[in-house]
């Protein structure tokens, strides 16, 4: 399958030129992926915080243009989505990712190629409270979390 390629990118943590992230107060469009064919879901651990496999990365085809997308979610919370936008006359992919940050529904921050996207915090305290017999190891005094 050749969307096997999309999935390193996601695991690296929503790698997106090393640009600031770009926030918009009233968030950037989300794509629709009832208008979209689903290609693959894929179970990944993209954070050290949540023991296993937490997130769902489901990759989708935007019909009208092509756009390669992927909803990143745990336990149903979407918080990111990461577009591959083929290039024209063969130029490279352009590839960026949204997030929405805190927990809000709005996806109010962009990160570019080149900047990564953490699980948020919501996404990781709301796991939490729904599995109140595991225990959140928590981030070290460094910021990063501890490792598995």
């Amino acid at each position: 399958m050749r969307f096997l390629a999309v999935i390193p990118v996601v695991a690296l943590g929503l790698v997106s030129t090393a640009l600031a992230v770009e926030v918009k107060k009233e968030g950037w469009l989300f794509p629709n992926p009832a208008l979209a064919e689903k290609k693959d879901i894929r179970p990944m651990d993209l954070t050290p915080r949540i023991v296993g496999r937490e997130a769902l990365v489901k990759i989708y085809k935007r019909k009208k243009d092509g756009v390669v997308f992927e909803t990143i979610e745990v336990e149903g919370e979407i918080y990111a989505c990461q577009f591959h936008v083929k290039g024209e006359n063969g130029k490279p992919t352009t590839v960026y990712a949204i997030a929405d940050t805190d927990g809000d529904g709005v996806f109010e921050s962009k990160y570019p190629t080149g900047e990564k996207c953490q699980t948020p915090e919501w996404v990781i305290q709301r796991y939490y409270k729904r599995h109140p017999d595991q225990k959140d190891p928590g981030p070290t005094s460094s910021g990063i979390s501890p490792a598995k």
